[in-house]
């Protein structure tokens, strides 16, 4: 998984994102959770889905949520303090490259990081690994339409920088294909919307800026500045083109998909 400067930035007004939380709940109730199941909460952030999935296995059960960003990890501590939710704990760790015995949870949950993934395909077979026998891993990934993120991969891709979130997998057949590739059973896919509303033109100016080093936008942060300028004009006036009395529709469409781990 991608460097943590950005999400380090984040980290204190992450949770001011009300769609955060709406992916983190669908992706839990996905999940099938019962009593006693031992969860694995991959890219957890500030903890949404590792807690809510927490308050529905009980006492008996044990989730972990693995983060690289320690100022995430911060936040998701204080929100299970706060909560007192005895049954979560959270590490520091790389998605890619986790070091839990295999066959050793019952679900795994991916909220909102599929796209961060340096390899998502390697990744979810890395996940199916650590899956017992018959257990179910939950994952979301963008759709279309992606907001003001669709309009930057479009932007980008005219000047010949692909953002690999833009296509990995957002059809529910591409999610499919991944699950399938992973070794795993397809439980369910299907597509939702996750937010809608519009945004201010300025705003969806900035929110470009401030993307530069998310790890879904490697290719477009690792540009030359010339083409970075370039592409941010084009987005420019894109947005201009479609705004309407100084906002921009930012319709957001996500693809949920779960698989379970065959018996043998």
């Amino acid at each position: 998984m991608a460097g943590t400067a950005h999400f380090d930035r984040r980290a204190a007004r992450y949770d001011r994102d009300g769609a955060h939380h709406r992916v983190a709940s669908l992706v839990v109730a996905s999940a099938e959770l019962v009593d006693g199941c031992r969860v694995l909460d991959v890219a957890t952030g500030t903890g949404f889905a590792a807690l809510e999935a927490a308050g529905r296995i009980g006492p008996s059960g044990e989730v972990i949520g693995v983060d690289l960003s320690e100022a995430m990890l911060g936040e998701a501590r204080r929100k299970a303090q706060e909560a007192r939710a005895a049954n979560v704990r959270f590490a520091q760790g790389d998605a890619e490259r986790l070091s839990f015995s295999p066959a050793s949870f019952d679900r795994i949950l991916c909220s909102s990081a599929l796209a961060l993934m340096t390899d998502a395909p390697r990744a979810l077979r890395h996940w199916r690994d650590l899956l017992k026998p018959g257990g179910l891993l939950a994952f979301d990934a963008p759709s279309t339409p992606f907001g003001f993120s669709e309009r930057a991969a479009a932007a980008a891709a005219r000047h010949g920088i692909r953002l690999g979130f833009s296509d990995l997998a957002d059809t529910p057949d591409k999610c499919r294909a991944l699950l399938e590739g992973a070794a795993l059973d397809v439980v369910s896919v299907r597509k939702a919307i996750a937010a809608s509303g519009p945004l201010a033109l300025d705003r969806a100016v900035a929110m470009f800026d401030e993307r530069i080093d998310h790890p879904a936008w490697r290719a477009l942060g690792e540009a030359p500045p010339a083409l970075r300028a370039a592409i941010r004009a084009d987005y420019i006036r894109d947005l201009a083109a479609a705004a309407v009395d100084g906002r921009v529709a930012n319709e957001i469409a996500l693809c949920f998909a779960v698989g379970r781990r065959p018996a043998p």
